[in-house]
């Protein structure tokens, strides 16, 4: 770690660029999306810019190494300290994310529609390939 990097929890704060990750085995993008738009209008106020998406998937990817889910975020303002205004941004998203997480009965309901979806998915592709 460098001396202008600093390492938070869930994402590490590099000059001017904040990356966050989470583990898709517990969150999902839609959630990460609803806490970065929700909190998107501060973030423009304080100089931070999302920068996307991206999905790193490990070589030895299992049901035991998920993929993991990055957010990218750049100090675009003028003046100040960048890593202290992206530590501000780091905790406006996981409040946003909070604020958005949905009911757990709404989380179960999702999960299951998606399991739901999967078995679907894997039938269609089994009689396709003929099985």
């Amino acid at each position: 770690m460098s001396s202008s990097e600093v390492k938070l929890p869930y994402g590490t704060i590099t000059g001017k660029k904040l990356i966050m990750q989470f583990s898709a085995f517990d969150m999902d993008l839609p959630v990460i999306a609803a806490g970065i738009r929700e909190r998107m209008d501060v973030l423009r106020e304080i100089g931070v810019a999302f920068s996307g998406f991206g999905t790193e998937i490990p070589a030895d990817i299992s049901e035991q190494s998920p993929a993991i889910l990055k957010a990218f975020f750049e100090y675009v303002g003028s003046g100040g300290q960048p890593a202290a205004v992206l530590k501000q941004a780091y905790h406006l998203i996981w409040s946003g994310m909070i604020q958005n997480f949905p009911s757990l009965t709404e989380w179960a309901e999702a999960k299951a529609d998606l399991s739901n979806l999967t078995i679907a998915q894997a039938e269609v592709i089994r009689a396709r390939k003929g099985e």
